[in-house]
Formats: structure tokens, C-alpha cells, sequence
């Protein structure tokens, strides 16, 4: 299969976790009316979605590596669709919270298996490219994602939005059952030992360089995720933007990513991933600290708009370069050093998160703060980051 054609299945699956996350954000005010909770509570429901996409990683990672990638990405696509389903039903906002979980653990099983699939078909700077195309379709479902929320809430109202995410779920397993897994094994070419399930992330954990792009990629993770979880408070309230505006907003946030991804394809002829990521990080830091002056100063939409565009754009050329250099270290264990990728990337973003749900109050200040500072902690990790990917790489070449 081609990898233009590869990145397009695997991207349109990876979609389902930002399809879940922004096509809800217009519906935060009409969730929280009638659930009678805040537009801040709502906010909890990226935080929990982002948790569940953790844990999903962590259970789906070893079973993808055992039994193989169909299994484990079939079953995350009935356990998203059903979670949806759940949605459409609630009569809570607990309920809404519990079956967020489940929809999250689907998404999860996904996520984990794509990138494997993805390092099962190439390596080195040809697997940097793959990543990049993927990340570059995945981008193009949070681009009209708030706009189909914002249109579905006008049709029908919020339960339908989440409606509209099963289908979805439902079409990409047809999609991938006529196309990818035609011909895909349904079993991987051996049968892995149980133990390995747990073992393998042993591996994983104690190696220091790869931890530390995995930290890496966290700290600018949840920067994407505080504006995340904050947006429709910062856009909707603070800034008093009508619905259709917020995802007009929420667009060019990803039409962002998708111009850095672009760019960072072109790169990869000229630069190796490990210093084209630490120039993104450097960006991504001085946007947060951008945003620090303007709100400091009294921030108005003309001025806090660039900064945020900057540091969430970022992350669009940061993706596939951390997803490359990572995963070149797990040949092996793909899966499960996916999964750890994932798990460490999700739940510090959901904590962080979650976190500053509780912090803000109705302050700019405080998310633009958070922001900053871990923008600035992954500055601190990646300014040697190049070298310590070639020392390590060395390293094992000569063992």
C-alpha cells in the first residue's frame, strides 16, 4: 500500500480522538445548561476523555503486539461507538463523565495500534514523512470538527453531536475492513510470551533518552491541551466570540498545525527530526511568553490571537518528528512503546488539565501561566535532545 493512501486510513482513525474533543466544544454552554453545571465543569470532560485515551493506550499497546493491530483497532472503534451512544442518553453530567471514559478507551485502542501499523510499513526519515502525512490528514478533522458541532447544535442540539461521533466510528471500520485489513494479518507473525505484556514497558522505562523525549512531548501536549480545555471559556466568555466565530477560531488554530506540518515535511530533506524538534519547542516557548506579556498588559483578541496560533501550531511539526525518533528505539515492541508514548502523553495532559479546570476561575492569567511554564520545562529537556539521540544511538550501534 502506499503511504499517501496508508496515512490516509490511519489518519482518518487516529481523527475519532480530535473528532471527540473539538466537535463538542461549541456545545459547552448549551452541556452545561442542561446538565446544571459551569461552562468550567464541562471543561472536566476533555480532562477525563484525556485520562481515558491514557489508560486505553496502556491496555490496547501490549494487546495490539500480541494479537495483533485489526483486533485491538476493531475493537476501540465498537467501544468509542457505543461510548457515543451512552452520550446521547445521559441524563447527568456524571453519567456524561462515565461514559466519556469508555468512549476514551476506544479512541485509545486506536491511537495506540495506528502509529504501529504505521512503524510496521517504514523506518528513519521514511517513517518521519509517514508520520508527518498522518498527522497532516488527522489535522484536517479538528479544522471542520468545531464547525460540524456548531452546525449540528443548530440542527438538532448537543446529544446529536456525539451522535454524529458514532457514525463516524462506525464508517472507519467499514473503511478499514474493505481496504488496510483486506489482507492484514489478524495475528502478528509470532505469538508474544503473557509476561512480555508487562515486561516490555520495563524496557521502555529504562531508557533515559527515549523518557525524555516522552517527556518532552508531553509538556507541549498539554500547552495544546490547557488552550484545549480553556478555549471555549477564553473565546466564548472572555472574549464574547458567538459560536460560529469560536470554530472559526478553533479552525485556523488547526489550519496552524497543518501549515507547521507542511513546513516540517520540507525540513525533513534538509534537517534531521532531533533539531527540527527542539526548534519547534523553542517557538512553542516563546509564543507562551508572547502570550504572558499581552495578558499582563490587558489582552485584546487582535494581540492574543497570533501567540495562540503560534503555540498551538507547533505542535504540528513537533508531532512527527518525537513519534520517529521514539519509536526507532522500539522496533520490536511498536505497539507498547506507543503505548507509553500515548499514556504518558495523555494523562499528563488530563491531569494538567484537570488541574487548571479547577484553578482558573474565570482567569485569563492563570491558563496563559500554565502554559508558559510547560512550554518552558520542555524547553529545558529538548535543548540537548539532538545530541543525546545521536550519543544513544551510538551507543547501541556499538553495543
Amino acid at each position: 500500500m502506499t503511504h499517501p493512501r496508508l496515512a490516509l486510513l490511519l489518519g482518518a482513525t487516529i481523527a475519532i480522538s480530535p473528532l471527540a474533543l473539538d466537535a463538542s466544544l461549541p456545545a459547552f454552554p448549551a452541556i452545561a445548561h442542561t446538565l446544571g453545571v459551569s461552562v468550567q465543569d464541562v471543561g472536566l470532560t476533555v480532562s477525563i476523555f484525556l485520562l481515558g485515551l491514557a489508560l486505553g493506550h496502556l491496555i490496547g499497546g501490549p494487546l495490539s503486539d500480541r494479537y495483533g493491530r485489526p483486533s485491538v483497532m476493531f475493537g476501540g472503534l465498537a467501544l468509542f461507538a457505543g461510548g457515543s451512544l451512552a452520550i446521547v442518553g445521559a441524563e447527568s453530567f456524571a453519567a456524561l463523565l462515565s461514559w466519556r471514559i469508555l468512549q476514551a478507551l476506544g479512541a485509545g485502542f486506536c491511537l495506540v495500534s495506528a502509529p504501529a501499523i504505521a512503524r510496521d510499513h517504514s523506518s528513519g526519515p521514511e517513517a518521519a514523512r509517514l508520520f508527518s502525512l498522518i498527522a497532516l490528514v488527522t489535522f484536517l478533522v479538528p479544522a471542520v470538527a468545531p464547525l460540524l458541532g456548531t452546525l449540528t447544535l443548530e440542527l438538532t442540539s448537543w446529544p446529536g453531536i456525539f451522535a454524529l461521533m458514532a457514525a463516524y466510528a462506525v464508517g472507519i471500520k467499514v473503511m478499514l475492513r474493505q481496504t488496510l485489513f483486506r489482507s492484514y494479518p489478524v495475528r502478528p507473525d509470532r505469538t508474544k510470551p503473557l509476561h512480555t505484556l508487562v515486561t516490555d514497558y520495563r524496557v521502555v522505562l529504562r531508557h533515559g533518552t527515549a523518557m525524555r523525549l516522552l517527556y518532552i512531548l508531553a509538556l507541549v501536549f498539554s500547552v495544546n491541551m490547557l488552550f484545549l480545555t480553556h478555549a471555549s471559556f477564553v473565546f466564548q466568555e472572555w472574549f464574547r466570540l458567538s459560536p460560529a466565530q469560536f470554530s472559526v477560531i478553533m479552525a485556523a488554530a488547526v489550519g496552524s498545525m497543518a501549515g507547521f506540518n507542511l513546513f516540517n515535511s520540507w525540513l525533513l530533506r534538509h534537517y534531521g527530526p532531533a533539531a527540527i524538534l527542539r526548534a519547534t519547542v523553542v517557538l512553542q516557548a516563546l509564543a507562551t511568553f508572547y502570550l504572558l506579556a499581552v495578558t499582563l498588559a490587558g489582552p485584546s483578541l487582535e494581540l492574543f490571537l497570533p501567540g495562540v496560533l503560534l503555540a498551538v501550531g507547533t505542535f504540528g511539526a513537533g508531532l512527527p518528528n518525537i513519534f520517529t525518533l521514539f519509536l526507532e528505539f522500539f522496533r520490536e515492541i511498536a505497539a507498547t512503546a506507543s503505548a507509553m508514548l500515548g499514556a504518558l502523553k495523555f494523562s499528563a495532559a488530563g491531569i494538567i488539565s484537570a488541574f487548571s479546570s479547577v484553578l482558573v476561575g474565570g482567569d485569563l492569567w492563570t491558563v496563559v501561566l500554565m502554559m508558559a511554564v510547560c512550554s518552558f520545562a520542555a524547553l529545558v529537556l529538548v535543548w540537548d535532545a539532538p545530541g543525546a539521540v545521536a550519543r544513544t544511538h551510538e551507543a547501541e550501534m556499538a553495543a
